[in-house]
């Protein structure tokens, strides 16, 4: 078995080296341009810093002599860290070694961020407002306000980067949250109605789950939700449990065998006038013992899962401003803090187990979509969320001036951004720039050690590194892109500009049956060859017969329509039985009959009886005859 990739080899040989070396020169195509300045982290080499310092100016012949140094040390330092490895093999193995081994465990996210570079998903045409992935990190699933799902296989997809399979959960309503089952399984989708819907892993419909009625005003007593659903999470110790929040001022815990009723009910009580507030989003840990939510009117409030859900566990009334959205709630994985991500453009961070005022807090991220989110990194020493952009979503001009303007020097700045805090303090470690548009959705999946966001103008970037990160990306990037089939269209939208369709005989108005056909036409010249056969279609239609008729024709004449509207046929407005006995005679000898019916005419037998219907209008009779 190689050692490196994990596959094993061929006749006892490494793989050429070319393809390695063709392999990374479709990763560095990817490549990020950053302008940003790079913060050097602890585990930054000297070579490394020397490097940075040759793009501001030259390196003389010295300098150039202490990076090589530099690079040898490095490589001599792997090679001792490494000892079942053989040296004569590790140095013909190039530096950059890519590994598409599946079975090959994750590296750790050591030193730096993965985000060296980028592979942009677009096929969304609205703001990607939903987002998540598969816990082996093989599949991304993506909702937006394009009332669209999508998903994204790693495995299938080439370096065009197009969803396998597309569907709209409800039409016309905008999709706001959506989450992959904690076995990857079935995925939850909630859209702007209040019933939640679930997919297999393959978009493939499984259930809907019943809504409430707007009529009962205690909402205890209904089955579900009554508002549009603004949120969903999974328990990850029963995975067959998930809750929903809404905008009814509801929280409900569903299960997935159950779809007609909500098995418990949270009805959140705010101190606004009414009593009552959207639920903006909500979480459940990973231990399953707690859900957190937070509303419109600024509070936190978490609830024990074993509880009655009478009154939260804990609460945090002015956790946030007032009207405005907090759009994300996460937990840590040992469940003791609470991140929170406002709509007043912080980022908070909250000990549950003392939930009145926040450990830290973060200023100055501005957010302007209502389910921007948050994400722990793997090792949880990190904080991301996106910030709103410039332009915040709005599409201005066509799309070669909005990739102008975002290429543009003077976008750099005002877009939008993945902002990663460090989880002691909050302190900003370090801002990256994606495009000139909102960023909604992060996350940093662990296994693949990949970062993937979503924009307002419905793209999905994926940042990732050569050296630490596996599969995911760089599967799809290693292979080229196949000619495009009318499959890959997923869209009549994609087909504008690129490749539309001219049916000019689809409507039956238009159609060519063949009568303007050439005779190198295909299948023109031996129909029209069948059809001079046929006499009844090669016959000349006959003149009109001017005069007296003749040949078995009725002749025309000019004044014909005058005669026969002076001379009417009115027989259907004759009676038959009048008709008939205008020939009849009051006495019998009078009749005239035929030589055989005057021997042979029979006698008239009439019924003499008198008339029954006379008795019937007694009324003794009739009653008589009824019963009574």
């Amino acid at each position: 078995m190689d050692p490196t990739t994990g596959l094993p080899l061929a006749f006892g040989k490494i793989a050429p080296q070319k393809k390695q070396v063709a392999d990374r020169s479709k990763l560095d195509a990817t490549k990020r341009v950053d302008t940003d300045e790079h913060t050097p982290t602890a585990s930054t080499s000297k070579a490394a810093l020397i490097e940075d310092d040759s793009d501001n100016e030259p390196l003389d012949d010295d300098e150039r002599d202490d990076a090589r140094e530099a690079r040898e040390e490095r490589r001599d330092q792997r090679r001792d860290d490494d000892e079942d490895e053989d040296e004569d093999e590790h140095d013909r193995r190039d530096k950059y070694v890519i590994s598409s081994a599946p079975a090959m465990p994750p590296p750790e996210p050591v030193g730096d961020l993965p985000v060296s570079h980028e592979a942009i998903l677009k096929d969304h045409q609205k703001a990607v407002s939903a987002l998540s992935m598969d816990p082996a990190g093989g599949r991304i699933v993506s909702g937006s306000y394009d009332y669209d799902v999508k998903l994204w296989d790693f495995a299938g997809m080439t370096a065009a980067f197009k969803p396998f399979r597309s569907f709209e959960p409800k039409t016309g309503h905008q999709v706001h949250d959506v989450q992959f089952s904690p076995s990857g399984a079935n995925l939850l989708v909630a859209t702007g109605t209040n019933q939640a819907k679930l997919y297999d892993r393959d978009g493939l419909e499984v259930a809907e789950f019943n809504k409430g009625d707007m009529y009962i005003r205690d909402l205890r007593h209904t089955d579900g939700h009554v508002a549009a659903l603004t949120s969903l999470a999974w328990n990850r110790v029963k995975p067959t449990q998930f809750v929903t929040a809404s905008e009814d001022s509801t929280l409900r815990i569903w299960d997935v065998a159950n779809r007609r009723k909500s098995t418990n009910v949270i009805v959140v009580k705010s101190k606004e006038r009414g009593g009552r507030s959207k639920v903006t989003s909500c979480a459940w840990s990973q231990d399953g013992k707690t859900i957190a939510a937070s509303c419109e009117d600024g509070a936190l409030h978490m609830w024990a899962a074993n509880s009655n859900f009478a009154r939260p566990n804990a609460s945090s009334e002015s956790a946030h401003t007032k009207r405005t959205t907090t759009s994300c709630v996460l937990f840590s994985s040992d469940g003791r803090q609470l991140a929170s991500r406002g709509g007043d453009a912080t980022v908070k961070l909250w000990d549950c187990r003392q939930f009145r005022k926040p450990l830290f807090t973060a200023t100055d991220l501005p957010s302007a979509n209502p389910e921007t989110s948050l994400c722990f990194s793997p090792d949880e020493k990190y904080l991301l969320t996106g910030t709103s952009g410039a332009h915040a979503g709005v599409l201005e001009g066509s799309a070669e001036q909005e990739r102008a303007r975002e290429a543009g020097a003077g976008t750099r700045g005002t877009g939008g951004k993945v902002v990663v805090l460090n989880r002691e303090g909050l302190t900003n470690y370090k801002t990256i720039e994606l495009s000139p548009f909102s960023v909604i959705r992060v996350l940093w999946h662990p296994k693949i050690n990949q970062i993937v966001t979503s924009s307002s103008d419905g793209s999905i970037h994926v940042l990732y590194s050569p050296e630490t990160s596996v599969r995911g990306a760089t599967m799809a990037l290693l292979r080229a892109p196949r000619k495009k089939a009318v499959d890959d269209y997923s869209s009549a939208a994609d087909l504008v500009g690129s490749r539309p369709i001219i049916a000019p005989h689809t409507l039956p108005a238009f159609r060519d049956n063949g009568a303007h056909m050439s005779a190198n036409s295909r299948g023109g010249k031996r129909k029209r060859e069948k059809e001079r056969q046929d006499p009844k279609k090669t016959m000349k239609p006959l003149p009109p017969v001017v005069g007296p008729g003749r040949g078995g024709r009725v002749g025309a004449s000019a004044t014909q329509h005058v005669v026969q509207g002076l001379v009417r046929d009115n027989l259907r407005e004759q009676d038959p039985r009048e008709a008939l006995l205008k020939y009849a005679t009051a006495s019998v000898e009078e009749n005239e009959w035929t030589a055989a019916w005057t021997k042979n005419q029979p006698k008239p037998v009439f019924d003499l009886r008198p008339d029954t219907d006379d008795e019937d209008d007694d009324p003794k009779k009739k009653g008589k005859a009824m019963g009574f």
